[in-house]
């Protein structure tokens, strides 16, 4: 008699609690502008643009990027 329930695959566990309150970006264009006109706001802020590797999304970020 074949089985009925297939198994399923194991997905690792990605946490979406680091990424949660924080503003996403459709795409790096977006969040681009976003920075740039932040960082006119404030000539002290320094922001670079990262993917989210939990939420596929894009953030900023104060932290230099190499």
């Amino acid at each position: 008699m074949p089985r009925r329930n297939k198994s399923q695959k194991n997905n690792p566990f990605i946490s979406y609690e680091s990424c949660h309150n924080k503003r996403r970006y459709i795409n790096e264009k977006d969040a681009q502008k976003i920075a740039e006109l932040q960082m006119l706001e404030n000539m002290s802020l320094e922001l670079s643009v990262y993917k989210c590797d939990a939420c596929k999304f894009w953030h900023l970020t104060r932290t230099k990027l190499k």
